[in-house]
């Protein structure tokens, strides 16, 4: 009895190296901008420990809503992704 190779299909698609290639940049931007939210959060907390008014001014200015739907976006993305290279289980 020959064992049949199966093929990996995502969103009805067959699996390629472009593909895979696609998905693998998404996920580097998204790495990259969630390093500059992380950068962008430890310096706020070094001027906090320096200066008690700069977080106060942040916070009162709005600013940390940006910070929060930046990183919610992150999330959201990086679910976006993990499901769009989910392979389809219902091949036989």
């Amino acid at each position: 009895m020959e064992k049949q190779e199966k093929i990996a299909l995502i969103n009805k698609k067959m699996v390629t190296a472009e593909l895979l290639y696609e998905q693998a940049c998404k996920l580097t931007n998204l790495s990259q901008e969630l390093k500059l939210a992380v950068d962008f959060i430890d310096h706020l907390c070094v001027d906090s420990r320096v200066d008690k008014d700069t977080l106060n001014a942040f916070v009162a200015s709005g600013s940390l809503s940006n910070v929060t739907d930046v990183l919610q976006n992150i999330q959201h993305s990086i679910s976006d992704v993990s499901n769009s290279i989910c392979p389809d289980l219902d091949n036989d």
